[in-house]
This record gives structure tokens, sequence and C-alpha cells, in this order.
């Protein structure tokens, strides 16, 4: 495999995994973690989960591909996958 096929294939896949990554670095951080859990109690833990879901697919101009039941991070349950 070209080195150029290889990182197409990296990046695609980190792509389509991108909201379990954003979801994973607000996890990772305690900073984040502290604003998120903040946010959490302001609003809700829906909204802030779907305001940040529906963020990630605008900034990112991403088409859905489907759901993952099966996210790295706690802090959701399931995710879109994107193509």
């Amino acid at each position: 495999m070209k080195a150029n096929d290889y990182a197409e294939q990296v990046v695609h896949e980190f792509r389509r995994h991108i909201t379990d990554h954003v979801f994973l670095s607000i996890q990772h951080n305690e900073k984040r973690m502290r604003e998120y859990q903040t946010r959490v109690n302001e609003n809700s833990l829906r909204e802030v989960n779907q305001a940040i879901g529906k963020k990630v697919k605008e900034i990112f101009c991403l088409d859905d591909d489907g759901v993952s039941p099966a996210p790295k991070s706690w802090l959701i349950k399931v995710y879109t996958l994107y193509k």
C-alpha cells in the first residue's frame, strides 16, 4: 500500500468516528470535562450532547452514514458515523 493510500485510509477512519473522538477529548481533558459537566448541569445531558454532535457535522460538513452503538467514550451511548 502506498503512503498516500494509507494516509487516506487513516484519515477516513478518523473522520468516520470523529464524534466519538471529540467526546473522548472532552473526557480526557480535566478542564473540558469540568466545562462539560457545568453545561450539562445548566442544560441537560441530551441537549449538550446533541449540540456537540450537530456542531461536529456542521463544522466539518459531513454526511451521515449510520449509527454506532459502541462508542469508546463513556459520555455517549451512540453516535453518528460519517462518510
